[in-house]
């Protein structure tokens, strides 16, 4: 035996030969996945490459009349306002929590319009002590005589949340409600002329897949795009004059795209994306060659409905299999597969 091996405990020569072992099994488990993964992208290019022949050109968004409040090591003031035509915000920012709990500060919005006092809206607690909110007003609505405002909270926390009213005016302008959005993963939503038509929209990942399939950070997601059409929020994702917003997102999903994702998680919001191209027949096939069969994440579901607890009875668990568990998500969430 060397010099160098005599200094060396025996239990430490063996965790280095267990380590090695251990090393080359995730070598030989890594290569053939990352080998199965570029064989994938590769095909994943060559099915899309018809939509990126030449650049994809995009309107330039516009955002409306805004006023952002960020994060800041201290507050510095308390209310803002903000203005255009005969609508007219401020903010205040007002002090709760018991006495003897945590205080907290949630910022008010007064909304009038031509001079009276119409409704107040409380924002959410973000920052216990430093709310981060953004006000817009926008034409969201054509068919009523107001501009309608935009109300975004962020409550803090990881990948949470914004807490999104919207104000909108009945269609003779003479009653306004409120309108509230499901929070949406990040910081306060805004809206954008996505089509320079003169009307603000909505554009975020769809939520629904986050966590669904795989984990956040594994989840690919489709672009979700809102309008607000006779005072109700519509979905209007797949409509035409959108289409190049989403092929620039489906060019976005393909870059992500690589060795070592997770193939479940990327493939939900992928097939959902090519279904909102009116492609998602060549997406399903690419999604049967490739999926991930040993992946669990996601396929059990309660085939009665759960207890007050959210529990499932015992024996009513079923486990599908990804490519049914998936149609019956795309079922759920409005994204009509046509195989």
């Amino acid at each position: 035996m060397s010099q160098i091996h005599k200094n060396i405990p025996a239990s430490a020569l063996l965790l280095a030969v267990m380590v090695l072992v251990m090393l080359a099994g995730l070598l030989l488990f890594a290569v053939p996945r990352a080998h199965a993964n570029s064989v994938f992208v590769k095909e994943l290019k060559a099915q899309n490459a018809h939509h990126f022949l030449k650049p994809v050109s995009l309107t330039k968004e516009i955002k409306p009349l805004t006023l952002e409040r960020e994060w800041e090591d201290k507050i510095t003031r308390t209310s803002w306002q903000l203005s255009e035509g005969p609508i007219s915000l401020s903010v205040t920012l007002t002090k709760g929590g018991p006495p003897d709990g945590l205080l907290t500060m949630v910022p008010v919005l007064s909304l009038s319009v031509e001079g009276k006092k119409i409704l107040d809206v409380e924002g959410s607690e973000s920052f216990p002590d430093n709310p981060v909110f953004v006000i817009q007003i926008a034409e969201l609505d054509p068919g009523n005589p107001h501009k309608e405002v935009v109300f975004s909270t962020f409550t803090g926390g990881a990948h949470c949340c914004s807490d999104t009213r919207i104000l909108t005016s009945s269609k003779d302008g003479k009653s306004w409600k409120k309108i509230e959005m499901d929070s949406i993963d990040g910081e306060p939503l805004e809206v954008r002329d996505l089509n320079g038509d003169g009307r603000y929209e909505f554009a975020f990942p769809d939520n629904a897949f986050l966590y669904t399939f795989g984990c956040y950070a594994c989840s690919a997601a489709p672009l979700h795009v809102l309008q607000l059409r006779d005072g109700k929020l519509t979905n209007v994702s797949g409509d035409p004059e959108f289409r190049p917003r989403q092929v620039k997102w489906l060019e976005n999903l393909i870059e992500w795209a690589g060795d070592g994702m997770d193939m479940n998680g990327f493939l939900a919001g992928y097939v959902a994306q090519k279904i909102l191209l009116g492609e998602g027949s060549d997406a399903w096939k690419l999604m049967l060659k490739y999926h991930d069969r040993k992946g669990n994440w996601g396929l059990d579901f309660c085939a009665v409905k759960e207890n007050d607890k959210g529990e499932c009875p015992p024996g009513k668990k079923i486990t599908l299999s990804y490519p049914d568990a998936l149609k019956r998500f795309y079922n759920k969430t409005g994204y009509e597969l046509r195989q």
